[in-house]
């Protein structure tokens, strides 16, 4: 036996399947699930599911089909005609069954809706580069779906209807039956939400009972109670790693928790079989245990509703080898075929008492549509071998055809009309929007569960399944026109038809338009007609059905924009304020449209077929939630050996989503990053494709939010503060010391909030040219990458040269190569134990530093004040002799660019943030310790070393005195002028830990941007080499191979090597800086043109658009600066020219070679500054659940006190 589901196609052997169909496979395993090895040559959309999940169903997993009957059951002996030779319906669908079925209950208010879209992305309207993201597109429905979820949870938790405008709940028994809840439970499952289900699964055990005196719907209960119950015991048995717990694993307290409350739950609702035809009650009293007929209708229950029940009954029956509970669905069946009907169309009513029908009203709409939806399906589901139910159908769809198929006028659109007064009668022009089943029942009847390519090339295939086909295309059209007519989008729940008198049969010519013309006053608007009455709407989920069935079965995109249009209708028009969720509309015919304030059940249950529908193929997306914690690592030598190998699946950026999509749209889509052509496109270089690549990491995002704080805070800090500062003092005097140092600390501050607005909204992998080449240019994108990778690449050899000529402080007849292999070998180690080990060392290393300066800082105030025993005041004596300014202004632009290679580094805290938990928490957070680092790191401790140290101490470090490197700290040189015999030592190891610190920052900087470069195809394809502990290992390698240019620090020469080195990318910072606030600018006004507010943003500059225009004009001035000071250094007039040629060319080289990589990249990629207009906004940006989020954020900060609020805003 095999048990068929949806699939994708093309088949199952494609590549673009083995990302989805490892989340079956995989999970299928883990407890004894056995996925099919064997591929089926028939498999299709509904056809052989062995080739994936197959298996999964036999033995003691096998789902119950009518062949499959408890205690050996035998066949059916009921006796037929010949001429009708049917049985009854029952084959089972675990899941699908779910999203087909829903009821509205519980009262409901009308509300305006806001005009305004909740989400930025509505209002852009477009998608970067014209082409679709999918991947972008299914983040979107998984955050729709737990915006809802969550505002559910938030303010109607365990009740049973929701009202999300009013933000309360409703009960529709005294304690509830769980009616959101339960019927969430599956689709939480599979998108593997595990919070939410931990949360869902713990009100079910403790709150959740039946034992209530209440009236309820036998059809809605069992659907969605009893199925929301037995899809979640199958799904948590046989994929236990989808939302993973505990407490349901074999042999734990609720491992049958879910059965237990279906089975109690089936004994209540059994009872409404307790008639005397044996067809069932509408209702059903739970307390009681008793059946109730229908209050109206004489009694008479739904026909729809009748036949659709065996599914969770013949389930439950297997898996608990109660027999009854089969033999009562089965009953049903029987009865209903005894009746005999014209043309395989049933009443839509029959009585429970005596198996008649009621009346003659014919329909696909309300109380009808299911008993037809389930006989192409029931025979598909049972791979073919119940073919009583092909012949069915094939009966009912002639009767279709015969009695209710008809064309509009004037455009001739194919509608399935109504029969209310039998067959004979005239036919009603009314078309539920429940019919829109209709279109891909239709279409996987004519295929066989194929792919129409596929069945076309059986023998069987004939002209009544092409003119299957086109009826299914007609009828798709059809229903999609009922969306677009409507003023929302939205379709309304009856729509009425302009037809012909008499009408035209089935076999009339007709050609309805192939588009509809968006004009108020188009042709095709004529056919259609909605009653006010009718113009609700209330979230159903049949068009998108069919839409998904019609996407699989033909390949036709368009089907899949429809889905994706419906589905931003559904959040432009349905969404409420403040993180409400979703709710249904009252009249969907009025923009803005007016809401019913109640969020329907089945809403939870129809984001999941859109999400397919849209997204299933050619997607890297996994459905689940993020879990950050460790798992529990294997032995200590497996898990070294085998961390060193490579996961294909673990890369600096993903893979392109789009690689392996459908042909029609790769073609589009897929290509060359670098040299070739692009006919018909303005760009080369694909920017949408290296937006993709960069808008997520997927490296283990490891680093916690006091990481980050103290990366932030003393991460880079070394020589340029502890060593450098020096030559600054003795360039420019202690006031240009503050001055430039105050200066370049404000631009900075400017620069940094930008990054942190930008680095939320956008976490990217590897570099903060992702911003450039997204904001302003690719090719400038390109230039910063390479200029930011090759200044972290030549830091390396630098500070470690640096921290083996501070070792000489204490022997300077030390060999230099000694400490150098010890030192690189530190760093390499560090960086060897991933972003964990870079996270915690960094961490160590900048509460030393913090603990110092803050040490120093309180020394130094009583150095000055003349604290020590030996020590007298000193005040501001240095700034009066020899004082407070030397080599006047250009003594204080020199000290701009020296102030400027002080603060390099500053930005990591943007790169880290790719690689944290929770960057929208942490990473604000960290961005305000700048300010606290500026302040007191560099202002307050420069402030006290102007006052503690003259600027002609001979001590300062002067050019070519490497020797007097140890010594030259004017920190060290304060402290030794006090007279303190210990403490210089104590600054120098403070001074050493600093330079390793730069060191394991400049390989970890220069490796991520690597990897992220060669991951865009702008550097060799090795370097992005990720192994199974999430390092960057080829990039990590190269970069520490970079060190091994230390070995010159005991070399003469080694100063010129590395000087024009340090001026290859010498203005890298600068250039850095001024990318960000720009692309900053940038970013906001494309923000504002493409509709967006700045309450969207999670994280927003403190300083404003203002404070990036303040920040890029000082980094232009520290730029003048440099090239002025280059041209003419202090004392030019003693060099020669060749000497003053050579200080330029160290100075400034930079520039050409920036300039050098802009050109060449843009003349091989042919790309040109990005317009506003064309800039995208959404790729890669984090605001998954954000307006919920923020809602909550802005209550809780309305209940802190003031002191509170200043703390945060500062901190």
């Amino acid at each position: 036996m095999s048990f068929s589901v949806p699939k994708n196609v093309p088949s199952f052997s494609n590549p673009q399947r083995l990302v989805e169909d490892h989340v079956w496979g995989s999970t299928a395993t883990a407890r004894g699930g056995r996925a099919s090895l064997h591929h089926n040559k028939n498999a299709g959309i509904l056809g052989g599911v062995q080739d994936r999940v197959g298996a999964l169903f036999d033995d003691r997993n096998g789902l119950p089909m009518y062949k499959d009957k408890p205690y050996a059951y035998p066949p059916s002996q009921r006796a037929r005609p010949i001429w009708r030779r049917k049985r009854i319906l029952g084959p089972v669908l675990l899941l699908l069954s779910l999203l087909y079925y829903f009821g509205a209950f519980g009262r409901h208010h009308d509300t305006v809706a806001s005009t305004r879209p909740i989400w930025g992305w509505l209002a852009s309207g477009t998608e970067s580069g014209k082409v679709a993201d999918w991947s972008k597109r299914r983040e979107r429905v998984v955050e729709a779906f737990s915006l809802s979820w969550d505002a559910y949870e938030r303010y109607a938790w365990g009740y049973d209807a929701f009202h999300p405008v009013s933000k309360k709940g409703e009960q529709m028994a005294p304690q509830g039956m769980g009616w959101i809840i339960v019927d969430a439970l599956d689709t939480m499952i599979l998108m593997n939400l595990t919070s939410r289900v931990t949360h869902a699964r713990q009100w079910i055990s403790k709150s959740l009972s039946y034992d209530q005196d209440q009236d309820v719907s036998t059809f809605e209960t069992t659907i969605r109670m009893l199925g929301g119950l037995l899809s979640a015991h199958y799904l948590s048995n046989e994929f236990p790693d989808l939302a993973p717990l505990a407490d349901d694993d074999p042999g734990a307290p609720g491992e049958d928790l879910y059965l237990e409350k279906a089975k109690d739950l089936a004994d209540r609702l059994i009872s409404a079989f307790d008639s005397p035809s044996g067809v069932p009650y509408a209702s059903v009293n739970l307390g009681k245990y008793e059946g109730l007929p229908a209050h109206d209708e004489g009694g008479a229950s739904s026909t729809a509703e009748a036949t659709t029940l065996q599914l969770e009954f013949k389930y439950i029956a297997k898996l608990t080898g109660e027999k009854y509970f089969w033999d009562k669905a089965e009953k049903v069946m029987e009865v209903v075929d005894s009746n005999g009907v014209e043309d395989g169309l049933v009443p839509i009513y029959i009585y429970a008492t005596d198996g008649t029908f009621r009346g003659h009203n014919i329909r696909l709409g309300s109380r009808g549509d299911s008993y037809y939806e389930y006989l192409i399906k029931q025979y598909l589901q049972t791979n073919k071998q119940e073919p009583v139910y092909l012949e069915m159908w094939d009966e009912t769809l002639r009767g279709v055809r015969k009695h209710l198929v008809t064309y509009t006028e004037p455009s001739s659109f194919t509608i399935i009309g109504e029969r209310p007064n039998g067959l004979k009668d005239s036919l009603s022009p009314k078309m539920d929007h429940l019919v829109c089943f209709m279109p891909g029942t239709i279409a996987l009847g004519a295929t066989g569960g194929l792919t129409e390519a596929e069945a076309k090339k059986l023998p069987t295939w004939t002209k009544k399944n092409e003119a299957d086909m086109q009826l299914a295309r007609e009828l798709m059209q059809t229903c999609w026109g009922m969306y677009k007519w409507m003023a929302t989008g939205l379709a309304a729940e009856i729509t009425y038809f302009n037809i012909a008198n008499p009408p035209a049969p089935e076999s009339a010519p007709h050609h309805p338009p192939t588009e509809f013309d968006p004009d108020p006053e188009a042709k095709w608007r004529k056919d259609f007609t909605v009653h006010p009455q009718d113009t609700h709407n209330l979230q159903r989920p049949e068009t998108v059905e069919s839409l998904f069935y019609m996407w699989r079965i033909t390949g036709d995109i368009k089907y899949r924009e429809w889905g994706w249009e419906m589905f931003k209708s559904f959040m432009n028009h349905t969404a409420v304020a403040d993180g409400g969720g979703f709710s249904s509309l009252s009249n969907a015919n009025k923009v803005p449209p007016i809401m019913r304030d109640n969020m329907e059940s089945f809403w939870l249950m129809n984001i999941f077929p859109i999400k397919e529908d849209s997204l299933a193929q050619g997607s890297s997306y996994t459905m689940r939630e993020p879990l950050y914690e460790d798992t529990t690592p294997p032995r200590f030598f497996d898990r070294l050996v085998d961390g060193f190998r490579r996961d294909p699946t673990q890369r600096i950026t993903p893979e392109d989503p789009l690689d392996e999509i459908h042909a029609v749209e790769a073609a589009q889509q897929h290509q060359p990053m670098l040299p070739g052509s692009r006919r018909g496109s303005p760009y080369h270089y694909d920017v949408r494709l290296a937006n993709l690549q960069t808008a997520q990491s997927h490296l283990a995002r490891r680093l916690k939010g006091r990481h980050l704080q103290m990366i932030a805070i003393g991460g880079s800090i070394g020589t340029g503060l502890f060593v450098t500062s020096g030559r600054a003092l003795e360039v420019g005097g202690p006031a240009s010391l503050l001055l430039a140092f105050l200066f370049v600390g404000c631009m900075l501050y400017c620069t940094v909030q930008a990054l942190g607005e930008l680095a939320v909204s956008f976490p990217v992998a590897g570099s903060f040219s992702a911003y450039s080449t997204r904001f302003l240019d690719p090719s400038w994108g390109f230039a910063m990458g390479w200029n930011y990778a090759l200044q972290w690449l030549v830091a390396l050899p630098l500070e470690i040269i640096a921290a083996s000529i501070t070792i000489t402080y204490w022997n300077p007849n030390l060999n230099k190569a000694i400490f150098v292999t010890i030192f690189l070998i530190a760093v390499v180690s560090i960086n060897l134990f991933g972003v964990k080990g870079y996270g915690e060392a960094e961490f160590v290393f900048a509460l030393i530093k913090v603990v110092a300066v803050i040490g120093f800082i309180l020394l130094g105030i009583v150095l000055n004040i003349g604290g020590i025993p030996d020590g007298g005041y000193i005040g501001g004596l240095y700034w009066r002799e020899p004082g407070a300014f030397h080599n006047g202004f250009k003594g204080l632009c020199s000290v701009f660019v020296t102030s400027a290679f002080a603060f390099a580094g500053t930005e990591l805290v943007g790169l880290a943030a790719a690689e944290t938990a929770n960057p929208r928490k942490s990473l604000p957070t960290a961005i305000k310790q700048v300010f606290w680092r500026i302040t007191l790191f560099y202002i307050v401790a420069l402030f006290l070393i102007g006052l503690l140290v003259p600027y002609d101490d001979p001590r300062l470090l002067l050019p070519g005195e490497a020797s007097a490197y140890a010594a030259a700290s004017p920190f060290v040189i304060a402290i030794e002028n006090a007279g303190i015999e210990v403490l210089p030592s104590v600054m120098n190891v403070v001074i050493l830990i600093a330079v390793l610190s730069v060191g394991n920052s400049s390989v970890f900087g220069s490796s991520r941007t690597l990897a992220a470069l060669a991951d865009q195809n702008q550097a060799p394809k090795i370097l992005s080499y990720v192994d199974r502990r999430g390092r960057p290992l080829v990039s990590i390698v190269i970069a520490s191979s970079f060190g091994l240019l230390a070995y010159l620090a005991d070399l003469k020469e080694q100063g010129v090597v590395l000087d024009w080195l340090v001026a290859i990318s010498g203005l890298s910072s600068i250039f850095t800086w001024s990318s960000i606030c720009l692309a900053h600018i940038r970013f906001r006004r494309a923000w504002a043109q493409q509709g967006h507010s700045l309450r969207e943003l999670a994280f927003k500059s403190q300083c404003g658009v203002l404070g990036s225009y303040l920040g890029f004009f000082f980094n232009m001035l520290v730029l003048i600066a440099q090239f002025w000071v280059g041209a003419r250094p202090i004392d030019w007039e003693t060099q020669s020219p060749g000497d003053i040629a050579r200080n330029f060319f160290l100075q400034c080289v930079a520039v050409p070679v920036v300039i050098v990589f802009y050109v060449a990249h843009r003349y091989f990629a042919r790309t040109s500054v990005i317009k506003v207009a064309d800039m995208d906004v959404d790729t890669g940006r984090r605001d998954f659940n954000l307006p919920i989020l923020l809602a909550q954020e802005a209550e809780e900060r309305r209940g802190w006190p003031r002191w509170k609020r200043v703390y945060k805003f500062l901190c």
